[in-house]
């Protein structure tokens, strides 16, 4: 994918941190902006990931409201699997 990069980011960092992002990378072949592009946009996509936001069109958000709403059905099959013993245990 090649795109034309036309944002500029600037950061400061103190010697010792710029000399350990030099180094590491050197040891993946990469530039010094490469390594902390790809760096910082695995930790966003991280972040964004944990963050407990769903976007729906507003069809998608009437109808999961409307879902919300419902009482539960339990039908016979899933009663049953209910009352199974689990093969598993949480742990906390």
């Amino acid at each position: 994918m090649s795109s034309i990069k036309e944002q500029r980011l600037q950061i400061r960092v103190d010697p010792q941190r710029k000399q350990l992002i030099e180094r590491a990378a050197d040891a993946t072949h990469q530039s010094l902006s490469a390594f902390v592009l790809q760096a910082a946009a695995v930790h966003a996509e991280e972040v964004l990931a944990e963050r407990p936001v769903v976007n729906l069109s507003p069809e998608a958000a009437q109808a999961f409201n409307e879902a919300l709403t419902q009482p539960a059905l339990v039908n016979e099959r899933l009663a049953i699997a209910l009352q199974r013993p689990r093969g598993f245990r949480w742990v906390d």
